[in-house]
């Protein structure tokens, strides 16, 4: 934000900002548009890491321990 550099910015907030974005194009109880696969939410993603917008270190550990497996969005 603000064109913070990534040193400016907490490790947990851009994690959290990773989980966030990863949640929002996923998450099933969103009344105003369908949850998109987990496979194109990560495809998302890498394109924000390629456009220097999200960190690729915990990008990369996101991805690699399969974290997002973790909680399978419910369906409503």
């Amino acid at each position: 934000p603000n064109s913070a550099h990534a040193d400016e910015i907490p490790i947990q907030s851009r994690m959290m900002t990773i989980a966030d974005i990863f949640d929002a194009l996923t998450a099933a109880d969103r009344p105003y548009k369908k949850a998109m696969e987990a496979t194109r939410a990560i495809d998302i993603l890498q394109m924000e890491v390629n456009g220097g917008k999200i960190d690729k270190a915990i990008f990369d550990l996101f991805v690699d321990s399969k974290s997002y497996e973790i909680v399978k969005p419910s369906k409503s």
